[in-house]
């Protein structure tokens, strides 16, 4: 008999903490400033994981937070991806976490009138790691944050979800390819849930997704300057 449980009960106890994972998130998220209206992602995805280790009540959650947390191929080790955001039970298993991964909606860009959206990418370079199994390969559920930076939720989960349904079957949906409310938190209206069949699994997989808002006023970023283009060097003259 294992005294630390089989990889079956890990899952459990990994999906068991989802609710506490979303409550942590967006507690940790409402008292955050908000962020700039061009702030780039890692910076705000590390400010919010800053805000959760730091929590009132942190030692409540049996998780590590580790954020930018690697994927390595295990033969060859090279590196398959980062995470924006790891949640890990204490389980001897490197595979059993929550994953979220962060993207920004609805960016402000200096002398453009309207904001770029990336919902195309939200699904692209978002939901469809989880369905690939490059990320949460072996658990069930994951986790999309959005940071729709004008506050325009409404417009940023319109958007999101005509992008997945485009992409229904890559995603491994059912028509209509639709949100549903959370079943965690039904009454947040910033929180949906999408359900996946993945090729590796015969278990379905859900996404939670949360939308969470900046502000419309929020000030901009100066944009970094260029970097100087090098000049070429001059060749050397030897001296005889």
């Amino acid at each position: 008999m294992n005294p630390i449980g089989s990889p079956a009960d890990w899952v459990d106890l990994i999906d068991s903490q989802v609710p506490d994972i979303l409550a942590l998130v967006i507690a940790s998220w409402d008292s955050l400033p908000a962020p700039a209206a061009n702030e780039l992602e890692n910076s705000i995805t590390n400010r919010l994981c800053a805000k959760m280790q730091n929590a009132p009540d942190r030692e409540t959650y049996f998780f590590h937070i580790q954020p930018q947390d690697v994927i390595l191929e295990p033969g060859t080790g090279a590196e398959l991806g980062r995470m924006d955001i790891a949640f890990k039970p204490f389980v001897p298993s490197d595979r059993i976490y929550f994953c979220l991964e962060c993207k920004r909606l609805n960016v402000r860009v200096p002398n453009i009138p309207r904001p770029r959206t990336y919902f195309s990418e939200y699904v692209r370079h978002g939901m469809l790691r989880f369905i690939s199994g490059q990320y949460a390969g072996v658990v069930r559920n994951g986790g999309m944050l959005a940071f729709v930076l004008n506050g325009d939720l409404t417009v940023a989960i319109a958007g999101v979800q005509e992008n997945i349904q485009a992409a229904q079957a890559e995603l491994g949906m059912s028509s209509p390819a639709d949100f549903s409310a959370s079943s965690i938190r039904p009454a947040d209206a910033r929180i949906r849930e999408t359900s996946h069949r993945r090729a590796h699994d015969s278990e379905p997989f859900t996404i939670h997704h949360l939308f969470m808002a900046g502000d419309l006023h929020a000030p901009m970023l100066p944009e970094p300057s260029p970097k100087p283009s090098k000049q070429p060097r001059k060749p050397r003259v030897s001296k005889k």
